[in-house]
């Protein structure tokens, strides 16, 4: 994470992707009022993989005690001090320049910092109520509530409600959104073969892509997926149209699966996790083939085979 550390107040000051500094209280993002600041006094930016400031003030920026130069840019290093004004006051330090991570800052208490990765279940693993994670195919970042599926994007320096509290998100690596979030995109044609053990206790599975074979290993989150696959497989035997096939309310399948509705809901993205870093490069988009809408969810794939304990149980093409 990028943040500066106020010598005064022994403070973090993290960074926004685009980060404003002055007096002008209602329109910076962080508020210095001391003497000779001006309402802007310095902007702070993120751009070709470098950390950047800028002078727009009156009274001028000193780095390591040199002034320099106004509206013209100075890259940022680590352990750089920072005056505001004149030499030797409001000062800051350079403490980190790591744009490669998102954080969430309590804006209570903003000593308090969820570090971010591509997925994180909040408050924990063992309690989780929100997920938060990243979509590679929409290049955005996302809080989804487990529990009513409710899921807003959020933006560098956006605030977002939080465990009663509220919170402002920072991720250095803007990016603009390509779709629309409401659109899935086309699934590259895979087959999935599950292997079920007899009583049902053990699904392994393995996934073709490109002509080649992915061992996807045991998991629990395997037998949902194949839950959506018999049903699925149902729904095609008795005649219904493409679109309509294999949906399930999501309380539905919490249900078959004798689970809490947001314990599904974590078996739904531990799943799409795997299947994107098994798509990796190739098909970035295996994510959807759990696809959503409006509550509902089912398996969008092509070709399905099931073999349940030594016997074939199903061979399919949808």
């Amino acid at each position: 994470m990028a943040y500066l550390i106020d010598e005064q107040k022994l403070e973090k000051i993290y960074l926004k992707s685009y980060h404003t500094f002055g007096r002008y209280k209602f329109n910076v993002d962080t508020f210095v009022d001391k003497p000779g600041i001006s309402r802007h006094h310095a902007i702070i930016e993120h751009a070709n993989k470098t950390w950047l400031i800028r002078d727009v003030s009156t009274n001028g920026i000193w780095i390591n005690d040199k002034k320099i130069d106004k509206n013209l840019p100075y890259q940022l290093s680590e352990n750089d001090k920072i005056d505001f004004a004149a030499p030797g006051q409001n000062s800051y330090v350079v403490a980190n320049l790591n744009a490669n991570c998102q954080y969430l800052v309590s804006q209570t208490n903003a000593n308090e910092v969820i570090e971010l990765e591509n997925q994180i279940l909040l408050p924990n693993d063992e309690e989780a109520s929100h997920i938060v994670y990243f979509d590679a195919l929409l290049n955005y970042w996302f809080l989804e509530d487990l529990n009513t599926s409710d899921r807003q994007a959020l933006i560098d320096g956006g605030v977002v409600s939080l465990f009663g509290q509220q919170w402002l998100f920072y991720c250095a690596n803007t990016s603009t959104m390509t779709k629309h979030l409401d659109n899935q995109p086309i699934v590259k044609p895979i087959a999935l073969n599950f292997s079920v053990s007899q009583d049902e206790e053990k699904t392994d599975l393995t996934m073709e892509l490109e002509g080649q074979e992915i061992d996807l290993g045991c998991r629990t989150h395997h037998y949902l997926m194949l839950l959506l696959a018999r049903t699925r497989i149902g729904d095609k035997q008795n005649g219904m149209d493409t679109e309509s096939q294999g949906w399930l309310y999501r309380e539905d399948l919490a249900k078959a699966l004798g689970v809490q509705t947001n314990h599904m809901n974590i078996m739904v993205h531990r799943a799409r996790k795997q299947l994107t870093e098994a798509g990796g490069d190739r098909a970035p988009e295996l994510a959807y083939v759990l696809e959503t809408n409006n509550g509902k969810i089912r398996l969008n794939c092509q070709n399905i085979t099931i073999v349940k304990g030594c016997q074939l149980e199903t061979r399919i093409s949808i």
